[in-house]
């Protein structure tokens, strides 16, 4: 038994039709067959119900053996594929979409840490709207999202939530809110507020809550920008409300204070997004697991078997 045979079985199961196998692997059909027989050879023992793969189906060792076959495939992969970073090899850019707030706050720590341990790779990263980054990636243009959205849907994407992405108020140090035991929906509207620019998904939660609380917002300003709409509330133009991730360093500082948006319900995450039939590149691979890696303590452990 090696770890051809493995492979062919593993692929075997997964694609249910030899031809596919053959061509997944760059092989001829009748090769796919001389590997699998002599797989069942080795083992002395069936792993499917007929000799001539017409129909995959397994039987109860071949159920058993898939689940070592499987780990043992998915780790061989591993190993290599980080043997090509190490040498140098690992195929082509690693093209990452993000939207404004992981992009400026999460992301860098992680990109910086991905070149330290993986000097070969060259990685680009294009900081846009969710929606253009969705289209480049459902087009293949882009190798990985990392946006912040209420949902990710399509059956084209596979799609993983990192962290909650919730709004919160911020105001300057002297603002009246600071000084308010209780606050609620009806006392923002007393106030002038800095506002995200029409469209943003931001802006979209905003308006859905002020819909909600019946409120009219009196919008001193609308800005596309986060840094340029912090910067607005720190000159006491209005509150706003923005990611919490991009306010750390400010509330660190004393430059801004935030609380919570009264009656506010978290409906938006910052989701790991790929293609579901795009080829794995092994730079994509390492890049994917160190966001696992970092983000699984808010996560179950299954993402860590998503490759």
């Amino acid at each position: 038994m090696n770890l051809q045979q493995l492979k062919v079985f593993v692929l075997t199961v997964e694609l249910k039709k030899l031809y596919l196998v053959a061509q997944e692997l760059g092989i001829t059909q009748p090769t796919v067959t001389f590997h699998l027989n002599k797989l069942q050879e080795e083992l002395g023992i069936a792993l499917f119900h007929t000799k001539s793969y017409h129909v995959i189906k397994l039987t109860e060792a071949g159920h058993a053996f898939y689940h070592y076959a499987s780990q043992i495939h998915s780790l061989s992969e591993q190993a290599e594929s980080t043997m090509d970073i190490y040498r140098g090899t690992a195929a082509g850019v690693l093209a990452i979409g993000s939207t404004h707030t992981p992009a400026t706050y999460l992301l860098p720590p992680l990109l910086q840490q991905l070149k330290l341990n993986y000097p070969g790779l060259s990685i680009m990263l294009d900081v846009r709207p969710a929606a253009y980054i969705l289209e480049k990636i459902k087009k293949y243009e882009l190798d990985v999202g990392i946006i912040s959205n209420t949902q990710v849907e399509d059956p084209e994407f596979i799609a993983q939530p990192l962290i909650h992405d919730d709004l919160v108020l911020i105001f300057a140090p002297d603002h009246p809110f600071g000084s308010s035991e209780d606050l609620f929906p009806e006392d923002l509207a007393g106030h002038p507020f800095v506002s995200h620019e029409p469209g943003s998904i931001s802006r979209q939660l905003i308006d859905r809550w002020a819909d909600k609380h019946r409120l009219q917002l009196q919008v001193s300003m609308e800005i596309s920008g986060t840094e340029a709409l912090k910067s607005a509330v720190r000159h006491r133009l209005g509150y706003g409300m923005i990611a919490e991730a991009a306010i750390q360093e400010d509330l660190a500082e004393g430059k801004l204070r935030s609380r919570p948006i009264p009656s506010w319900l978290p409906e938006r995450q910052i989701y790991a997004v790929r293609h579901r039939n795009k080829l794995i590149s092994p730079a994509l691979r390492m890049f994917w697991r160190n966001l696992m890696d970092n983000f699984s303590s808010q996560q179950t452990n299954h993402v860590r078997d998503q490759f």
